[in-house]
C-alpha cells in the first residue's frame, strides 16, 4: 500500500513538473511596424528617362508604404521565438529592376535556446550577424532607412543557425547559413559562414541611437563572412563603432566586399570578373527630449577598379519626433545624392516619414 502511495505521489510530481515546464514557454507578444513616406519634392527632370541609381528609390511626389510587418515574439531567460511577416518597397531603382516583387513575405521565423547563462543558439530565418546598422531593428533606425553602403555590402537575412556568447563586456556571434537566399531550403552546395566580435562598455543600448544615457556607452565590433554561391564566391568584412554620451549618438562603419565568379559556371554570375567593392557611413545625432536631429553621410563604390556612376555618395539630414514612449515617430529630411564618373543626376528629394510600432 505504501509503495502504491509513493508511486502515485511520484507520478503526480512528474505530472506537475511537466505542466510547469509546459507553462514556462514565454507568452507571445504581438509585434507590428508600419512605416510610411511622403515625398514632398523630387528633382527628377523626366521620370521616363531617369536612370536607376544606387540609393535612389525614384519616388515621385506622393505617398508610399516603406515597410509593414506583423507577427508574434516571445522571450525569457531560456527560450526565445518569433514569427514575423511583412512587405517592403524596393530600396532603390536598382533593386526594383532586379527584384520587382513586393508580395507579403516571411521576414523572421526563429527559435532560440539558452543551455547556460550568456550562451544562446538561435535557428531559423534571421539576420546574418554582420554590420551594426544592419543589425539595428528597422523600427530603431533614426532616419527609417539604412545607408546605401550597408544595404549593398551586407548579406541581410538568411536561413541558418547562430551561436551567441557573451562574457562581461565581450560578445561573439558565429553563424552558418544556406547562403542562397531561399528560406525554404538550400538551392546550392555552397554555404555562408559569418563571425562578429564585439566589445561594449557602458549601460546604454549599443543598437539604438535615440534617448539619453548616463555616462559613456561605447561599442566596437569587427566582423566578416564568406559566401560560396552558385556562380560566385563572396568575401566581406567590416568594422563599426557607436558612441553614446548624454543625448549624443555617433555611429560609424566601414565595409568591403569581394566577388569572384567561379570557373565552372552553372548560371550567369552577377559580375564578369573579380570585383572589389567598398563603402562607409557616418551618422551623428543628438536627442533633446522627444526630438532627434540626425545627419548621415554614406559612400559606396561598386567597383574599385573603375570610376563611374557606381561611385555614389549621399547625405541625409533630418529630424525625428518621438511620441508615446517611442511607439510613434514622425520626421522629415533632405536627401542629397552625388554620383561619380562626372555624370551627376538631379535626383535629390525631400521626404517626410511616419512610423507606428507596437
Amino acid at each position: 500500500m505504501t509503495g502504491l502511495l509513493l508511486l502515485s505521489l511520484s507520478a503526480h510530481a512528474e505530472s506537475d513538473a511537466a505542466a510547469k515546464d509546459a507553462m514556462s514557454v514565454p507568452a507571445p507578444k504581438p509585434y507590428a511596424l508600419i512605416q510610411s513616406w511622403i515625398t514632398l519634392h523630387d528633382q527628377d527632370v523626366d521620370p521616363l528617362v531617369d536612370p536607376a541609381g544606387y540609393g535612389d528609390p525614384e519616388d515621385d511626389p506622393g505617398f508610399k508604404l516603406r515597410r509593414v510587418r506583423l507577427g508574434l515574439e516571445g522571450a525569457d531567460d531560456t527560450l526565445s521565438y518569433g514569427v514575423v511577416v511583412g512587405v517592403s518597397s524596393p530600396y532603390d531603382g536598382v533593386e526594383a529592376s532586379e527584384n520587382p516583387s513586393t508580395s507579403i513575405q516571411l521576414v523572421d521565423a526563429y527559435g532560440g535556446y539558452s543551455p547556460m547563462e550568456n550562451l544562446w543558439f538561435v535557428g531559423g530565418v534571421q539576420k546574418v550577424p554582420v554590420s551594426r546598422e544592419a543589425l539595428i531593428s528597422s523600427g530603431d533606425l533614426a532616419l527609417t532607412d539604412r545607408a546605401v553602403s550597408t544595404h549593398y555590402l551586407t548579406p541581410g537575412r538568411d536561413l541558418g543557425v547562430v551561436a551567441d556568447y557573451s562574457y562581461t563586456i565581450a560578445r561573439l556571434r558565429v553563424g552558418a547559413f544556406n547562403g542562397g537566399g531561399d528560406i525554404w531550403g538550400d538551392v546550392d552546395k555552397g554555404k555562408l559562414v559569418s563571425a562578429r566580435a564585439e566589445v561594449v562598455i557602458g549601460d546604454g543600448n549599443a543598437y539604438q541611437t535615440w534617448g539619453e544615457v548616463s555616462g559613456l556607452t561605447l561599442g566596437v565590433a569587427v566582423d566578416g563572412y564568406i559566401n560560396s554561391d552558385v556562380a560566385t564566391d563572396t568575401n566581406g568584412a567590416g568594422a563599426d563603432f557607436i558612441v553614446r554620451m548624454g543625448g549624443l549618438a555617433l555611429l560609424a562603419e566601414g565595409r568591403m566586399k569581394k566577388v569572384v565568379p567561379k570557373e565552372e559556371l552553372v548560371v550567369v554570375p552577377g559580375v564578369l570578373g573579380e570585383t572589389s567593392m567598398n563603402g562607409a557611413s557616418v551618422q551623428v545625432g543628438y536627442s533633446v527630449g522627444p526630438v532627434e536631429p540626425v545627419l548621415r553621410y554614406a559612400v559606396l563604390d561598386d567597383d574599385t577598379s573603375i570610376e563611374d556612376v557606381g561611385d555614389v555618395s549621399e547625405v541625409l539630414g533630418g529630424l525625428t519626433f518621438h511620441a508615446a514612449h517611442d511607439r510613434i515617430r514622425a520626421g522629415a529630411g533632405y536627401v542629397l545624392r552625388l554620383e561619380g564618373g562626372n555624370l551627376p543626376m538631379p535626383n535629390d528629394t525631400v521626404r517626410t516619414w511616419f512610423q507606428l510600432r507596437l
